[in-house]
């Protein structure tokens, strides 16, 4: 069998779960276009378009509530990587060891190995092809809200660029491995969801702070988060004598002042470590070498598994 004609029984066997990909994704791509739409009327009515840098903190205020109202819901966006993972990538060879067909198919012309890359080079490339429209996409609906928080923050970053593309990649040869080796499709399917969730925030928590080295500054108490709020790593009070308060001691001085109007945070200092939007796309390279990378390998080490346990 050649390689086209490898492609056309892949094609019969997994297009319900591309097309379903494909459905859910434009799915999401209708809830940007209406919550992009209000966003932007937002921005509009507001001013934002005219005043340029010179927009007040009112004007900020206010469309950082609209933006959060209607953009609330794609933080759970980081969760699509996992989920086309779970239901396209882990079922793929999982479902042909419990249901046996693995037997017909290893045993056809073509061989295992060309089986299996023309399976990943398909489901693969289309998923690749997808998810890199919809950051595209999302990138285009994301563009307002720069005024007040920047690309860089954690929850837009994961669906913006080339991340999701890359995780998503990531998490389909995660469970084209998991299948292989557990072949039980519910648990191949399971092992790829809980161990993207842990990926995940090992990643956002523990890499890529340290990507770069970030930049320590002193802003009012009164807030960091207009003109486009960095992504802040940490963050704490200092008092005019210049002692760092915990975040106990924090709270015990506004617990103190709550309700008195004439309290003033003048004798208060926030100090942060951020990291400026300016890195988005060398932070976004680096995550995604390293998720390609590792997706890659979860190939190299299945073709492995099938040579080592082809039955």
């Amino acid at each position: 069998m050649s390689r086209p004609r490898a492609l056309w029984p892949t094609w019969r066997l997994h297009r319900t779960a591309l097309l379903t990909s494909a459905g859910v994704l434009l799915v999401l791509a209708a809830l940007l276009v209406y919550t992009g739409g209000k966003i932007r009327m937002s921005y509009h009515q507001l001013g934002l378009d005219a005043c340029g840098s010179a927009c007040s903190a009112a004007q900020l205020n206010a469309f950082a509530e609209q933006a959060q109202r209607w953009g609330l819901w794609t933080q759970f966006l980081a969760l699509l990587p996992g989920l086309l993972g779970m239901f396209v990538g882990a079922p793929l060879l999982a479902r042909e060891y419990e249901s046996g067909t693995f037997r017909f198919a290893w045993t056809q012309a073509v061989t295992p190995r060309r089986l299996l890359l023309a399976k990943v080079g398909l489901l693969g490339g289309a998923l690749l092809v997808a998810t890199l429209a919809f950051s595209a996409f999302f990138h285009w609906w994301y563009t307002p809200i720069v005024v007040v928080k920047d690309r860089l923050a954690p929850w837009p970053y994961h669906a913006d660029g080339v991340y999701l593309a890359a995780a998503t990649l990531f998490c389909f040869a995660l469970g084209l491995l998991a299948g292989a080796v557990l072949r039980r499709t519910v648990l191949a399917m399971f092992v790829t969801g809980a161990a993207w969730v842990a990926v995940f925030f090992t990643d956002w928590q523990l890499l890529r702070p340290h990507y770069a080295a970030p930049i320590l500054a002193a802003a009012a108490t009164t807030g960091l988060g207009h003109g486009g709020q960095p992504w802040v790593v940490d963050s704490w009070q200092v008092d005019a004598a210049g002692h760092r308060l915990s975040d106990a001691e924090w709270n015990a001085v506004v617990a103190l002042h709550a309700g008195d109007r004439t309290w003033s945070r003048a004798d208060y200092t926030t100090w942060m470590l951020y990291e400026p939007g300016s890195r988005f796309w060398a932070f976004q390279s680096l995550d995604a070498s390293w998720l390609v990378a590792l997706a890659a390998a979860f190939v190299a080490a299945t073709l492995w598994w099938l040579r080592r346990r082809p039955t």
